[in-house]
């Protein structure tokens, strides 16, 4: 019986193991997200057990099921959980996953490649097309202002293409470039200001926003060291539009506008009437003790017949009232026309566009115009071997005006210019023919109405061809070759009857500058997988970039009539230069990236450079960096914090170099040119100094990345740069011939908090709400320095912000006299009336910002938006360079002044912080580098409005319009300043300086979007 029974249970066991031999089966499929890319690491599950697994590099995974039928767990950070059936008979499962936390998934351009955010170990921070498409702005630059943490934007000038400042957390040198590293779908490119004779000009102007994908900020060792010598100062990538498999997509999207001042008119300054310069013009005169009778004497040679003057001055009647600064304004016009078509097939992708965008300015005739063109394509002529090759050409026609405290600077010299002056004479021609012409005889009004010419032409094309090749599964080659070649005409035409040519009858000087920019890259990509959860990708490459720029200038004098404006009809040539600068450099490099499991990430890079700037003894330089990153939110102990949806630290280490220096500073330089007695020559022009080496900053960086209860993400981080090695002019005998040498000295540290939140408060079917912002926090400080530097207003000292105003401190106005004041000393506990006892000395106030950033909100309901993005700066102080002339006291005679003039001191016991008026001044009220003209430059602004509406597809699609949108955008619409009495615009140049610019832009615009 036992061995019946012994017989029937291993027939039993026998069974149940075959049949548990056919429930098993290996469940296998992709994920990818909702554009199709493979997602990496994936977690997959078999519900109710402890059996997982997670995707390869292509998204793939393979997974035992212990039973004929399960349900798969599929996670990724960033994505809505999903669940998928699979069985012995259908045990594939490929799934898309849709974004819970859209920020955390997408793919991120890097150095030499992309990753994914979740991969990321360094601080970058990107901005999608849909920011910056279609903003009525002429350059991309504008668009960064308040949208990525850590980065100032400033344009300085209202001036159409005017050059646009970055700063990267903080300024990185003190005589060498702080700007960052521009690079273009893999090209290092030229940007700034290269002209000669233009007040200010940008050469990325000439890159269309709407061709953009995506911007990239670089901002940490980790993530900038791999470009070494050049991303100290920060990296902005820039990836231009591709084309996707699929049928042809057609977009056109037009747009017109208007531009007015971005101050409004309540708060900017104002001219003075005719009445109320008439009366200041005597009371001046008399103020210096002469009668009434000789002021109306003076006034009439001046300005004869301008003003009928009673017998005691009184005004009996004005015969010219002309308002200058209103006659070179007016309603500028924005528009722009774009059209684009992209598609493709498995073989051959494409992305084509031609573009006009215009824009004017409220000061007539400066203006820009700009047509661009590109062509992207990518063909993969097999599985192994693909070509791409992106093309862009642009012209770029620029209309400007002077700026500064320059006569020809037309709101400078506009309120200058005195309200009894007529604007044209009696033949209807701008007037230019009154006694005592003083500044310059300008006319504004006929120089910007084409009685001169202030003009740039650029042509900038830029080629980039690629090729890629698969050498074995995971191990990549890529070349790539390009080039940036720019072609720059500039004039600059004054005619012979009034302005800064009538005393040469006329002069023009003419430039043109063509720089030649290529570079070839090599790089080796090799990813893999080993263990199922060690992952590791190496990348290896060489680089070399050469520059060459060649530069023609010429002149000439005496043209027979205003409308031959050639240098060829001047009869006196009177300069013609050239020159010839170029640089080089010569890199290898490598990045090591790994992770385990894809929840410990560690990243290392190295860089070696060689660069001509610098001197043979110091050519080359090393600069590395290592990042690490914790994906917390992976780890079994947060499984049951439900809330988090992401939680990740990481840090980073490192070195950059800065070759922001001129071409040859390094080199003991010979000028030649010379007349000797008749005969040719040369001289020395420059000591040089072959011991110059580079400036190198160190980074430090942590901060935690996290996403919480499915609405809310954000990034906290910590910087602390330390610059060294900073290049520096210093003082030397005379007895050597030269007066400094260029020298590696000095320290600086720029350290600070960046926050970064987003919060999706309301996401229903029909309404959505989100809001987001970023602050920095910054502190800059010069930690090294053998001697102070006093440069205009600011003093470089050990131990103060760089940007530390150092003057006068005004104390007022004495109410018993109508003088000046000033504090004697820094404890601003003695008045003076003689600037000669007082001293210049630091306040603490500076033109560095104690934190500055920016916020914005998006309401959706059904196919109607509203978007609203702020910028703000506070704790920067402005300085109005151009302020001791405008609102001199009647240092400057007989030139007008502003609207604050009327509140100048006029009887004992008023009290004003305006001194009296007294022709030829008052006691030096108007000197230079005092904090009278000091104003605090806080504000926040609406940088930008939208108000659009998505039409429904059931209304267009039967017209075969695949979308259509239509909106009304506002930029810089709205700004609230500290300073109630601020009549300036706040977003000056990064220095604080502002000396009478192009005015920013208030711009309303309609534009309609459509899609084919």
């Amino acid at each position: 019986m036992k061995q019946i029974f012994s017989k029937l249970f291993v027939i039993v066991m026998f069974l149940l193991g075959v049949q548990a031999a056919h429930a098993q089966f290996t469940a296998t499929g992709t994920i990818t997200d909702e554009a199709g890319e493979a997602l990496i690491g994936a977690t997959v599950q078999v519900k109710g057990t402890v059996i997982g697994t997670t995707t390869d590099i292509d998204g793939s995974f393979s997974i035992q099921v212990s039973s004929n039928q399960a349900t798969l767990v599929i996670s990724y950070t960033g994505f809505t959980d999903q669940e998928v059936e699979v069985s012995a008979a259908n045990p594939t499962a490929n799934v898309t996953l849709a974004s819970s936390v859209e920020q955390l998934s997408e793919v991120v351009v890097v150095g030499y490649g992309e990753t994914r955010r979740e991969a990321i170990t360094g601080s970058v921070t990107s901005l999608k097309s849909e920011q910056i498409e279609q903003v009525p702005l002429a350059s991309v630059e504008q668009a960064l202002q308040g949208n990525i943490a850590g980065l100032q934007s400033v344009a300085g000038s209202g001036q159409p293409g005017a050059n646009v400042q970055i700063r990267i957390r903080g300024i990185g040198s003190i005589s060498a470039s702080s700007e960052p590293l521009y690079v273009i779908d893999g090209i290092p490119v030229t940007a700034g200001d290269i002209s000669r004779i233009n007040t200010t000009a940008n050469t990325m102007a000439s890159l269309n926003p709407n061709d953009i994908a995506q911007v990239t900020v670089l901002k940490d060792a980790a993530a900038t060291s791999i470009y070494g010598a050049r991303g100290a100062n920060g990296v902005i990538l820039i990836t231009t539009k591709s084309g996707r498999s699929g049928k042809p997509k057609i977009d056109l999207r037009t747009q017109i506008g208007f531009n007015d001042w971005a101050v409004s008119e309540n708060r900017r300054l104002k001219t003075l009437t005719s009445e109320q310069y008439t009366e200041m013009y005597l009371e001046g005169w008399m103020n210096r003790g002469e009668t009434v009778e000789r002021a109306m004497e003076r006034f009439e040679n001046h300005y004869p017949g301008a003003v009928n003057f009673g017998p005691n001055g009184e005004i009996q009647q004005i015969n010219v009232e002309s308002n200058w600064i209103d006659a070179v304004t007016r309603t500028g016009i924005n528009q722009s026309y774009d059209l684009s078509v992209s598609g493709g097939n498995d073989a051959v992708t494409y992305y084509g566009s031609a573009a006009y965008f215009s824009q004017e300015s409220p000061i007539i005739y400066s203006g820009l115009d700009r047509y661009s063109s590109r062509l992207n394509l990518r063909v993969k002529a097999n599985e192994r071997l693909t070509i791409s090759n992106n093309i862009t050409i642009s012209k770029l026609d620029q209309f400007g005006a002077s700026g500064g405290s320059f006569w020809a600077n037309p709101i400078y010299n506009g309120y200058f210019l005195a309200p009894v002056i007529p604007i044209y004479d009696d033949q209807g021609r701008a007037y230019g023919d009154h006694k005592n012409f003083f500044m310059g005889g300008n006319n504004p009004v006929g120089s910007l109405s084409g009685d001169d010419d202030r003009n740039l032409e650029q042509i900038r094309i830029m080629d980039n061809l690629t090729g890629e090749y698969e050498i074995a599964k995971g191990l990549k080659f890529k070349t790539a070759w390009a080039f940036d070649l720019i072609n720059l005409q500039e004039e600059y035409y004054r005619n012979p009857r009034y302005g800064d040519g009538r005393n040469v009858n006329g002069i023009n000087r003419e430039s043109t500058i063509n720089e030649l920019n290529w570079i070839g890259t090599q790089t080796l990509n090799y990813t893999t997988s080993f263990n199922e959860s060690h992952n590791l990708t190496a990348l290896v490459g060489y680089e070399a970039q050469k520059n060459r720029r060649k530069r023609v200038l010429a002149q000439g004098e005496q043209f027979p009539n205003g409308e031959l404006r050639t240098l060829e009809n001047a009869a006196t040539p009177t300069n013609a230069t050239s020159d010839i600068t170029q640089y080089s450099f010569e890199s290898v490099f490598s990045r090591l990236d790994y992770n385990y499991n894809y929840k410990y990430y560690l990243t290392a890079s190295i860089r070696r450079d060689g660069s001509s700037r610098f001197g043979v003894n110091n050519r080359y330089g090393t600069f590395w960096s290592v990042g690490a990153s914790w994906r917390i939110d992976q780890e079994p102990f947060i499984e049951n914090a439900t809330f988090i949806n992401d939680l990740k630290l990481r840090t980073s280490y490192g070195t950059n170099g800065n070759a922001g220096i001129g071409n040859f500073r390094h080199l003991p330089l010979f000028g030649f040119g010379a007349d000797y007695d008749g005969s040719p020559g040369g001289f020395p022009d420059e000591i040089g100094n072959v011991n110059l080496t580079w400036e190198t900053s160190t980074n430090f960086n942590i901060g935690v990345d996290f996403g919480l209860f499915n609405f809310l993400s954000g990034t906290v981080e910590y910087f602390n740069r330390e610059s060294d090695n900073l290049l520096l002019d210093r003082p030397i005998s005379s007895t050597t011939g030269f007066t400094v040498l260029t020298q590696n000295f000095g320290a600086m540290r720029n350290s600070g908090l960046e926050v970064t939140l987003d919060a999706t408060l309301i996401s229903g079917q029909d309404f959505q709400w989100s809001f987001g912002g970023n602050l920095t926090f910054l502190k800059n400080e010069v930690t090294r320095l053998d001697e102070e530097i006093v440069t205009g207003t600011k003093i470089r000292r050990e131990g103060l912000d760089f940007q530390s105003y150092y003057l006068y401190e005004w104390a007022g106005v004495d109410p018993a006299t109508g003088t000046p004041l000033w504090y004697t000393d820094e404890t601003e506990s003695t008045t003076t009336g003689s600037i000669n006892d007082a001293t210049r000395f630091v306040s603490g106030r500076s033109a560095t910002p104690d934190f500055f950033g920016g916020f914005n909100t998006n309401l959706s309901f059904k196919g109607l938006t509203l978007d609203a993005q702020f910028s703000l700066s506070f704790g920067n102080y402005l300085y109005d360079a151009t302020a001791r002339f405008v609102q001199g006291d009647g240092g400057l005679t007989p030139r007008s002044q502003t609207n604050l003039n009327l509140k100048r001191w006029r009887n004992p016991g008023d009290i004003t912080d305006v001194p009296f008026f007294r022709w030829g001044g008052n006691n030096n009220s108007n000197v230079a580098n005092m904090t009278r003209w000091l104003h605090d430059g806080s504000f926040i602004r609406l940088r930008n409005l939208t108000l659009a509406y998505t039409l429904p597809q059931n209304l267009i699609s039967k017209a075969g319009i695949r979308s259509a949108r239509v909106y009304m955008r506002g930029v810089n619409l709205l700004t609230w300043t500290r300073d109630e009495n601020l009549y300036l615009d706040p977003e000056a140049q990064i220095s604080g300086i502002v000396s009478s610019p192009i005015p920013n832009l208030k711009t309303i615009s309609f534009g309609i979007d459509l899609g084919f």
